[in-house]
């Protein structure tokens, strides 16, 4: 597809995924903890309870799985049998693409690398050690095709991302982190790991990750600033033609934001390849600030975009992981009801400790006031049995799969809110004629938070 067909597209579908929000904001915007307290049940129309009331859980993944194939036995409402292909076709695939096979010749690092993979992947838990593979392998592909050799890893953490791009993939790698204990614990695991392959694989010299502990704010840094910076952490000396490569592995809230004006602001800056996460911390139009996340590109601001809080909270979640416990460990499901309950109780007893936190418990074998007990620990409040063992609240209880279905229903939403997101940041760089791409690059079980937003020079 040309720029010019994306953007077509995506202003089409920004539009149709804003409208479908809008239509279904009081599902979307509904917490399940007040489900009990706002009797949310009532609220769904009358066709989706008397479905709902009979279906089996173990049929509700059909509603968060695009998968045509999962075999069915329920009679769906037209309105949610539409809805589905509403999503399907608004929303971003979340099957990871199949990568091609990466030809990196006889190079010594790589092959330390492949070989011996398990010095890489060290304390890293598997999670992330399927990330940083996927991760490493685009940005190899990326980097070769815009020939770049120099990345910038902002948010670094450890550094164990940029271990495998440096010692693994032959990339000089900067990375800038904001912990000094992360710095430090960086640097320390980049020495352990280069005496190995030293040991090991007789390599006489390696060079290292660079790692600066940086606190000043990277949105207001003065772009020329920042490119100096870089510069200077790989001694480049001036007047020399430099070009790197800007990326970020899970950028929080605004920080996705910020990475993307500083591609767009440094002209030495020739790829940025970022996943996003934490939707819910982005700031918005609406908090009335100079600068904001979303919306991000003119179209979506033209339109006047919004995105209450608790449809970002909710795009963050792992609808993949939940369809396989509606499946196979349903039962400890019942917290949501468990929680919701006590909510009541809470709200009754003690008004002003709504949406506290409590403390987080499973329920596995687990009666309903050895769960209030656990989970209000630490809040110096009493929930008598008069309240914990009411008729009211055991009804609640015996109505527990109602608010795991009514979960699922806000949870069929998620990938359209994460796609609307995700939309907007690909408009703003096309909107800057940047060619620029998204794909799935996770497999979203492992990884929920899956798609890679790409834009070169």
């Amino acid at each position: 597809m040309s720029d010019r067909s994306a953007l077509i597209d995506l202003r089409k579908k920004i539009l149709q995924s804003q409208k479908l929000i809008d239509i279904y904001e009081w599902l979307i915007g509904s917490y399940v903890l007040d489900f009990y307290v706002d009797n949310h049940w009532d609220r769904l129309p009358l066709c989706w309870r008397s479905c709902f009331e009979r279906v089996d859980i173990q049929e509700l993944r059909a509603l968060l799985t695009a998968d045509s194939n999962t075999e069915q036995h329920t009679l769906w409402p037209l309105s949610i049998l539409a809805l589905r292909v509403l999503l399907q076709r608004l929303c971003l695939s979340r099957a990871s693409h199949q990568q091609p096979d990466i030809e990196f010749g006889t190079e010594q690092q790589h092959s330390a690398f492949c070989n011996h993979k398990k010095l890489f992947d060290k304390s890293v838990k598997l999670k992330k050690r399927h990330e940083i593979e996927k991760f490493c392998n685009e940005c190899w592909l990326t980097g070769q095709s815009a020939d770049v050799k120099h990345l910038v890893d902002v948010g670094s953490g450890q550094g164990n991302l940029a271990r495998s791009l440096n010692y693994g993939y032959g990339f000089m790698v900067c990375c800038i982190e904001q912990n000094e204990q992360l710095v430090e614990a960086a640097r320390l695991k980049d020495e352990e790991l280069s005496c190995r392959l030293k040991k090991q694989f007789k390599i006489e010299s390696l060079h290292h990750p660079v790692h600066l502990s940086r606190k000043e704010n990277l949105e207001i840094i003065d772009p020329c600033q920042f490119a100096q910076m870089i510069r200077d952490s790989f001694n480049v000396e001036k007047g020399t033609p430099f070009r790197f490569g800007l990326i970020g592995l899970h950028p929080c809230g605004d920080l996705a934001v910020v990475l993307l004006k500083l591609f767009l602001a440094c002209p030495e800056a020739k790829f940025i390849k970022i996943v996003c996460c934490c939707y819910m911390k982005l700031s918005t139009k609406d908090d009335e600030t100079e600068s904001y996340g979303f919306p991000l590109s003119d179209f979506s601001n033209k339109h006047n975009l919004r995105l209450s809080y608790e449809s970002r909270e909710i795009a963050c979640h792992a609808i993949e992981q939940y369809g396989h416990k509606l499946q196979t460990g349903y039962d400890e499901l019942k917290v949501h009801a468990y929680r919701a309950a006590v909510e009541k109780i809470i709200v009754k007893l003690y008004p002003h400790l709504k949406h506290f936190g409590l403390k987080s418990t499973k329920v596995s074998n687990m009666c309903f006031q050895e769960y209030c007990d656990r989970a209000t620990s630490g809040l110096q409040i009493e929930l008598p049995q008069t309240e914990t063992q009411s008729d009211d609240t055991r009804f609640n209880l015996s109505c527990w799969e109602r608010v795991v279905k009514f979960y699922t229903l806000r949870l069929m939403f998620a990938p359209l809110i994460e796609s609307l997101i995700l939309y907007d940041r690909w408009l703003y760089l096309l909107e800057q004629g940047i060619s620029s791409k998204i794909e799935a690059v996770f497999d979203p079980i492992c990884s929920p938070r899956n798609h890679a937003l790409t834009g070169w020079k």
